[in-house]
């Protein structure tokens, strides 16, 4: 899902590529990346109690919004994290590539053993939709009507979430649930390759074994309850 941002909101600054990675140790792979995978970085709204008139919340005193103009649509999660570590505000990265764009997203919130760092979570990405005219106007929809910049984010995030929210459940939570969802598909799909690739039928039913058990996890773990919206 892509969103309309409000024009109070409107940014619009060129982000210079080199303040992501300059004082990074060993930066060289990271400047690499950043080199051929990205042509542009801008920072096009700011989501915030003067910008859209709903107020700050804990850890979220406002969300920034960053647009990358990628040279591919596989942009390495590494250019993602250098961004977000620089920005320690929630962020919402709206990645152009390819004639497409998708919003993604990492969880981000305070460490609980360390007040003054941010841990930030695995990404979470809509589906592609293709721009036209260099616009993807149709595919848009109006913010989220919201209590405050918390609530926004944890629906913003939630909106890249397949699974349903559970009863009671807090934005950690089911950010952590969805984590586990997506380790397990990829295990699922590992061992389903082995198992098609496997001459032995003892080792084709210990594959197939694995796969069940795996696959049992995967529906416990998207299995809904209820629906509950964030406070």
């Amino acid at each position: 899902m892509l969103y309309h941002f409000p024009t109070t909101a409107k940014f619009d600054r060129v982000l210079n590529k080199e303040r992501f990675y300059a004082g990074v140790r060993n930066n060289r792979k990271l400047k690499q990346l950043f080199t051929d995978q990205v042509t542009r970085i801008r920072w096009t709204f700011k989501l915030s109690p003067d910008t859209i008139n709903i107020t700050a919340s804990d850890g979220v005193p406002e969300i920034e919004v960053i647009q990358i103009d990628a040279a591919t649509t596989d942009l390495a999660p590494a250019v993602l994290l250098a961004i977000d570590r620089a920005i320690p505000n929630p962020t919402l990265h709206e990645i152009h590539a390819e004639g497409q764009v998708r919003l993604t997203a990492a969880y981000k919130r305070s460490s609980e053993s360390d007040k003054n760092a941010t841990v930030i979570g695995d990404y979470l990405t809509s589906d592609w939709h293709t721009l036209d005219g260099g616009q993807c106007e149709a595919a848009r929809v109006p913010l989220p009507v919201s209590l405050n910049l918390g609530s926004l984010y944890a629906t913003l995030l939630r909106s890249m979430i397949d699974s349903p929210t559970r009863n009671g459940e807090r934005l950690r939570d089911h950010v952590d649930r969805h984590s586990q969802i997506m380790a397990a598909r990829r295990d699922a799909a590992k061992i389903t390759k082995k198992m098609h690739a496997e001459n032995q039928l003892n080792r084709k039913v210990e594959w197939n074994a694995k796969l069940r058990a795996i696959n049992q996890t995967i529906a416990q773990l998207t299995q809904e309850t209820s629906q509950e919206a964030d406070a």
